[in-house]
């Protein structure tokens, strides 16, 4: 093409409205971009709040059998006459692996498996919480993606429509990323 060919198409091109359609496009697919990175963000936050919600699960479950097991223990020792002493040591045990140890001389407390198991449920409300505002990126991305389709329709049938609904998809994929962010 030479320069006025270039020339032409350019000036057809802003009578037809393609560059205000092209610059639409643009600005879409740069929301776009971010609502994908938030998304991408969140699905990986997500990942790692389910592993230490699995820890946690494991850590209440060891816990909780060894309660379990001085328990036992302590139950049959009681039976036995000449071990009430091992019988007392195995409830302290047990009692301490349900409840826990308080800090003290200088050592770190300790939870028990009644504390474990309240961690565990906190931080899946908080992976339940970080699901719902990825799934809500992930929709306002579906919305984006609509829009800049609808933007490349308007630009091969030269139908403003389509331009138009674009505006609409936009702002409900803006919205919805908006949704998705301000949930805590």
């Amino acid at each position: 093409m030479d320069a006025e060919e270039l020339k032409e198409s350019t000036e057809h091109a802003e009578r037809s409205g393609q560059k205000t359609v092209g610059l639409t496009m643009a600005i879409v697919a740069v929301l776009l971009a971010v609502a994908t990175l938030l998304s991408h963000r969140s699905h990986t936050e997500e990942i790692k709040l389910q592993t230490k919600v699995n820890d946690e699960w494991s850590f209440y479950q060891a816990k909780h059998a060894r309660h379990y097991e001085f328990d036992i223990n302590a139950k049959l020792a009681a039976l036995n006459p000449n071990a009430r002493d091992l019988a007392e040591e195995w409830a302290k045990k047990s009692k301490e692996e349900e409840d826990g140890v308080p800090a003290k001389d200088g050592k770190p407390a300790k939870d028990g498996a009644v504390q474990i198991q309240q961690k565990a449920e906190a931080l899946e409300r908080e992976t339940e919480t970080i699901t719902l505002r990825a799934d809500h990126f992930d929709s306002g991305e579906l919305f984006l993606e609509i829009s800049i389709v609808l933007c490349s329709i308007a630009l091969l049938t030269a139908a403003k429509l389509y331009w138009r609904l674009s505006f609409i998809t936009t702002a409900l994929g803006i919205g919805v990323v908006l949704w998705g962010w301000f949930l805590r």
